[in-house]
């Protein structure tokens, strides 16, 4: 599997960046209210959409959409149903009167009560299409023609996936879409979309599902017909996610692996077991090499006595970057994490070696009760001094909570411990093709530079953000490259510092960033500070930017984030609001 390294580009990169200065300069900023039918429609999660991946997704999803054919332009659907087009003209310097483009059907009928609802979400995969979801199961394909003069849009098909034989492992109710891609290959126009549901169950860790969606069209202006069905699930929340320049291959950022659960164009097969030869006199792997364990309530104490001719290794993490616990004396596995008797917070898994022994501390996820043994068919409790061997459990011991229950990822959060990576997800062999390591942070955001390429990534290098933009390749080649298109000097450690943040953006121009809160607070950097360069008394000419604090009326809580490279557009609650931006 080839592994892609990201190695910035040192001449996008300024070594002498000596950070940002506030600018005390008042940004214009035009308001449009919104009336009682035109405010943005938004939908928050119910009783059953409690999980930390449901608050970030009802959260964090940016409800006002830029369109990367037609500068300027961006879209937010209001409570009515109306897809409404908001236009700021560069020439004249204001907000164009809102345009209705068109009128989405909400559903007559209630879900079921087990049915998830998510907000409505809308893509556009050509200069002339758009893929409209209303968040309840059916995706819309959109005629738009040309979006730069606003005219209305025609409905060509709406697709219900989860009704279609092809479809499997859909969950019931709406979904979310995260990117699409027009394509004509052999004559065929093909219209490839990502959707994004949450599956949670309160027993278990909540999983994502990513259902790769292959539409086709006879001949232009016909309906379309959903032809393929894929599906994927992992137990992260994805961070990144787009089809490549072919949609022959989807790539995902996130904590956890995603992998193939559903092809309705090409069987799964399961990999197969390896075959294991069992001598019935062999002794177990514990009496070979022995060790002994002890515990206390919220611990376990494993310790082994090294010999010279026995070479011990602990192995924290899974190869697919999972959390695991595997201990090996000369390659043979004496402990297993996954048969444990029950579950250990692996995040506080220790051990530690010396000349004469090995120790390995386990905190036990639910403590307050005793281990009766550590793995089934293992070696017994080595008891205390003047103790017995197997000290019965005292009486008076609170029950033992639920051993299997996982902790939910917003428990990792933040943690150093947890290790992001991209992968591409091959439709051919259903295979991971391609990795990209992405250390312990996930992608800072995305953006799309130029029109019709996959949306770029922007990742902290350092204090820095670098972004990120997938290269083209030919139909059929198997390389695949990234390239560094520009840098937000210091962004990353300025991020670092925004403890409410809610939305990161910047322009195609990478001229600034922008930095917005959900109430009130928005920060804008700028790489340069004014015309003019600062210099040192004694030294070389500075390298400085300035930042400027905008304090939002109280117009509501912040809805969707579109940056140009003269505009930065806003929605809240109750208003519209573009702040003209000055070249620095």
């Amino acid at each position: 599997m080839p592994h892609i390294e990201l190695v910035p580009d040192r001449k996008l990169l300024k070594t002498n960046f000596d950070g940002y200065i506030l600018s005390l300069e008042p940004v214009p900023m035009l308001t449009v209210d919104f009336s009682a039918t035109n405010c943005p429609h938004r939908l928050k999660p119910n009783e059953q959409q409690y999980s930390y991946y449901h608050a970030r997704l009802f959260g964090m999803q940016n409800h006002l959409v830029r369109d990367p054919w037609a500068t300027g332009v961006c879209y937010y659907i209001d409570v009515t149903g109306m897809v409404q087009r908001v236009y700021y003209d560069n020439t004249l310097g204001r907000i164009r009167p809102l345009v209705a483009v068109f009128k989405l059907p909400f559903p007559t009928v209630d879900l079921a009560p087990d049915d998830d609802r998510y907000n409505c979400s809308l893509v556009f995969p050509s200069e002339q299409l758009c893929l409209l979801s209303d968040g309840c199961g059916t995706v819309r394909v959109l005629e738009t023609g040309d979006r730069t003069a606003g005219r209305e849009w025609k409905q060509q098909s709406a697709i219900r996936p989860r009704e279609c034989e092809l479809a499997e492992g859909m969950l019931p109710g709406g979904s979310i879409l995260l990117d699409g891609r027009f394509l004509v290959q052999d004559g065929k126009r093909l219209l490839h979309f990502v959707l994004l549901q949450v599956e949670h169950n309160a027993m278990e860790k909540s999983k994502s599902l990513l259902h790769w969606i292959t539409l086709e069209q006879q001949s232009t202006g016909s309906t379309w017909t959903l032809t393929v069905s894929r599906t994927l699930e992992s137990a992260g929340y994805p961070r990144y996610c787009v089809l490549d320049y072919h949609a022959t291959g989807v790539l995902v950022a996130c904590d956890e692996p995603f992998r193939f659960r559903h092809d309705s164009n090409k069987p799964i097969l399961p990999p197969e077991p390896e075959p294991v030869s069992v001598d019935p006199t062999e002794k177990p792997a514990w009496e070979r090499f022995p060790f002994r364990w002890t515990q206390t309530l919220d611990e376990i104490s494993v310790t082994f006595d090294k010999h010279p001719t026995v070479l011990y290794r602990v192995v924290t993490e899974s190869p697919g970057g999972e959390s695991d616990l595997k201990v090996f004396a000369n390659d043979v596995l004496l402990i297993d994490g996954t048969q444990l008797y029950a579950t250990i917070d692996h995040e506080q898994t220790v051990w530690a070696m010396d000349r004469n022994i090995l120790e390995i501390t386990l905190h036990k996820q639910a403590t307050g009760a005793l281990w009766p043994f550590l793995f089934p068919g293992g070696p017994d409790e080595t008891g205390a001094p003047g103790e017995p061997d197997n000290p019965s459990p005292a009486t008076d011991l609170p029950p033992a909570t639920n051993l299997n229950a996982p902790l939910e990822a917003c428990d990792f959060e933040g943690e150093q411990d947890t290790y992001y990576t991209l992968e591409r997800l091959s439709c051919a062999n259903h295979e991971v093709t391609h990795t990209v390591s992405l250390g312990s942070g996930p992608p800072l955001f995305t953006v799309a530079l130029r029109a019709g390429l996959p949306a770029s990534f922007a990742l902290r290098h350092d204090v820095d953000a670098c972004l990120w933009q997938l290269q083209p390749v030919p139909f059929g080649s198997d390389s695949y490259r990234f390239q560094h298109e520009g840098t937000l000097h210091a962004f990353g450690y300025v991020q670092a510092s925004k403890r409410q943040q809610k939305y990161l953006n910047c322009p195609p121009g990478m001229e600034y960033a922008a930095i917005c809160e959900s109430h009130r607070s928005l920060y804008i950097y700028k790489a340069n500070y004014g015309g003019a360069g600062l210099r040192n008394r004694t030294g070389p000419q500075v390298a400085i930017g300035q930042y400027q604090f905008v304090s939002l009326k109280d117009t509501g809580e912040v809805l969707g984030i579109s940056c140009e490279d003269d505009v930065l557009m806003l929605l809240t609650e109750k208003a519209l609001l573009a702040l003209q931006i000055t070249s620095a």
